[in-house]
């Protein structure tokens, strides 16, 4: 995932400003080739089978566009009067200019999912919801405006990482609970387990011998990526991939050992921790259903592909794909990341506050 964001932000800079994007709005749909006669520019391929063109309102401006009808249906998007897409403007040296569609112009659905997303979060936990989404906007203000640019930069991803998520958790965890006792022990707890996740990541990369290049497409973009260390970027994304959850279970056992502690005070710091470890079960095995099916999730069309051609491919040659150990080294580095976190808060939750250490408690 951010290995991704990191490519994208590479094409931005190299490519995309020599060309001149504009979000245009189409009024009407003239016809097609095949149907109406009409004349274009564009012709007719193995791959396509007719071209439809419509008229497009950008800015003050009113233009034909021709787009393309592919033979294969699924490459298709059916445009229809007050879609709102995303232009190519090509300017040739006689003064004629071109436009091509692109796209739809999404930005309206993110600005709509992103208000129904905001919506729901204030209305479900009013003022601490508010906290949250000001701490979300940091945390990824933080991936963008500081860890990617250095990256860029050359410097390690990992250590990177490991920054960004400690000043994340910070910030997150203050605005849900404060500096207080719980908060501390939450901010700790799951920096201890995403540091333990990336330390096991790196490893396992190294032995593994992966190259961070994980598709064939990836390969493609080694002239662009410079000095950026590419490798790291696996366990800098297991880092920041398994923050939020790590944080989710230490700051759910936390604050749960703060109420034990406080409704019962007598309790020994040896019985809050076991408490801990307890609610930890709990909470681990959903916790990493949850981290590991959002990493399938969001290989799903690889998977696809491969169980489609699973009787074709050696089982030795399968798990050897680059692609498939990354996900798998995600999934569980990830996981082990939660379930090293659960020890570490509930040992701290059980003896912050107290005079003695659990070690040195005995029944």
């Amino acid at each position: 995932m951010k290995k991704l964001i990191l490519i994208f932000f590479v094409i931005i800079n190299t490519f995309i400003f020599s060309e001149e994007y504009v979000s245009g709005k189409i009024t009407a749909k003239l016809g097609s080739v095949k149907e109406n006669n009409l004349v274009t520019d564009m012709e007719l391929t193995e791959e396509t089978e007719d071209i439809v063109v419509y008229e497009i309102k950008t800015g003050n401006e009113i233009v034909n566009v021709e787009s393309p009808v592919y033979s294969d249906k699924s490459l298709n998007i059916n445009f229809k009067a007050g879609d709102r897409v995303i232009l190519m403007k090509d300017e040739y040296e006689d003064g004629r200019t071109t436009y091509f569609i692109t796209d739809t112009d999404k930005r309206i659905s993110y600005a709509a999912l992103s208000l129904i997303f905001i919506i729901f979060t204030v209305a479900m936990a009013k003022i601490k919801g508010v906290k949250a989404l000001f701490a979300l906007g940091v945390s990824v203000a933080a991936i963008f405006y500081f860890f990617l640019p250095l990256v860029l930069k050359g410097y390690s991803p990992i250590f990177l990482s490991v920054v960004t998520a400690l000043f994340s958790s910070v910030v997150t965890i203050y605005f849900i609970a404060g500096f207080s006792r719980k908060g501390i022990n939450a901010v700790i707890g799951s920096i201890g387990g995403v540091i333990f996740s990336g330390i096991l990541s790196a490893y396992f990369t190294n032995k593994m011998g992966l190259t961070g290049y994980s598709t064939v497409d990836a390969v493609g973009y080694v002239g662009i990526l410079g000095n950026i260390k590419v490798k790291e970027l696996i366990s800098a994304g297991i880092i920041l991939g398994s923050m939020g959850a790590v944080m989710d279970v230490a700051m759910s056992i936390s604050s749960s050992l703060t109420e034990l502690k406080e409704k019962n005070p007598n309790l020994l710091p040896k019985e809050i921790f076991t408490s801990g470890i307890n609610i930890g079960r709990d909470i681990v095995g959903t916790m990493i259903n949850t981290l590991i099916l959002a990493y399938i999730g969001s290989s799903l069309f690889d998977i696809l592909i491969i169980s489609i051609h699973i009787n074709e491919l050696p089982v030795a040659r399968l798990f050897n794909f680059e692609f498939i150990a990354v996900e798998i080294l995600k999934s569980f580095s990830g996981s082990i990341g939660i379930l090293v976190a659960i020890p570490i808060t509930a040992y701290l939750s059980s003896y912050m506050g107290t005079e003695r250490n659990i070690l040195d408690d005995k029944k």
